[in-house]
């Protein structure tokens, strides 16, 4: 075959490794597609609902169907059983986010309230005490199912005393500490209620765009990989 005045003969070897190459980028940028398209599934809820009024939860309603909902809620803060979700940034900033229990009125069940972000100081050897909440007997914020962890080391809880360090909401784990059923979901507390922590709520870590762009990347090394394949198999005639 012959291709601008050079004859093109590629190996067997060469175009096994350019297939391997260009089937193993087809994939990832596949996938990196099909992530973007779920990260913006799940903004698109997510802004959908938070349009959506407040609603009284009812203990006997499903709960199948409260992912994003904005919920109100009556009981009692429990301000001497608190955890502190660490290695969580804004900004860059090392810090954590409170999350009190909340014993709801009329009933067993308990509902984890994730009062939002704060820095850590200068040392993190004395773990700070929570500032109470401003609405003790009300929680109103949006609800949100915490999914499993991508990696589990070490010790679930650190210390003894209260409050206690968490790496990440476990309820199994979470559950042996409080004193009554605990409910599958954690409520983020609404960033227009009054509190003492930085409350800026949302559902996707990485934009959509972001792996639109590494999709884009994904294809383009496979493009860069039959163009190498073309060039360095193509040979002068004899």
């Amino acid at each position: 075959m012959t291709v601008f005045g050079r004859r093109f003969q590629p190996s067997a070897r060469a175009l096994l490794l350019t297939v391997a190459a260009v089937t193993v980028f087809a994939l990832l940028g596949s996938w990196q597609l099909e992530r973007a398209a779920y990260k913006q599934a799940l903004e698109d809820r997510f802004e959908n609902r938070l349009q959506q009024d407040f609603q009284r939860f009812d203990a006997d309603q499903p709960l199948d169907d409260l992912q994003y909902r904005r919920l109100v809620f009556n009981g009692t803060y429990d301000v001497e059983r608190q955890f502190l979700l660490d290695n969580q940034t804004y900004r860059g900033r090392a810090g954590y986010q409170v999350l009190t229990p909340l014993y709801l009125r009329d009933s067993d069940a308990v509902l984890l309230v994730n009062r939002g972000w704060t820095a850590w100081g200068e040392s993190r050897a004395n773990i700070p005490a929570p500032q109470p909440p401003v609405q003790p007997g009300e929680a109103a914020g949006i609800v949100f199912y915490p999914g499993d962890p991508a990696l589990r080391l070490g010790t679930y809880m650190q210390g003894d005393d209260w409050p206690r360090l968490v790496p990440y909401v476990d309820m199994d784990e979470l559950q042996p500490h409080v004193s009554g059923r605990l409910l599958p979901f954690v409520l983020w507390l609404s960033p227009e209620r009054p509190g003492a922590y930085l409350r800026a709520w949302d559902p996707v870590w990485l934009p959509p765009e972001k792996s639109r762009a590494y999709a884009l990347q994904w294809f383009a090394f496979a493009a860069i990989a039959v163009v190498l394949f073309v060039i360095l198999n193509l040979r002068k005639e004899e």
